[in-house]
């Protein structure tokens, strides 16, 4: 998720976390695994770039929901390193 966040502080930024990881519990608990990797604050443009882990869109468009977290794009992406390769066992997967 990316988000232009005017004002934004680390303070902001951890809350906000905190709430969509909490938010990610509710919802695995119900059934959907979802996972907050991490957030990427860049102070310079005011953006925030977080990280999600789940296998469908709408889990985390009501990850957003819960957590009371408005983004302006949202994008699939592939993390490529050395030990994502490890854990997925070599493996590509899509």
């Amino acid at each position: 998720m990316e988000r232009y966040w005017p004002g934004v502080g680390r303070a902001d930024v951890e809350a906000a976390e905190e709430h969509l990881c909490r938010a990610a519990g509710e919802l695995t608990r119900d059934g959907s695994p979802i996972r907050v990797v991490s957030s990427t604050w860049v102070p310079a443009d005011e953006v925030v770039l977080t990280l999600v882990e789940a296998g469908e869109e709408d889990d985390v468009l009501e990850v957003s929901r819960r957590g009371g977290y408005p983004f302006d794009r949202m994008q699939r992406v592939e993390v490529v390193t050395g030990a994502s390769r490890r854990w997925r066992g070599g493996q590509e997967r899509v």
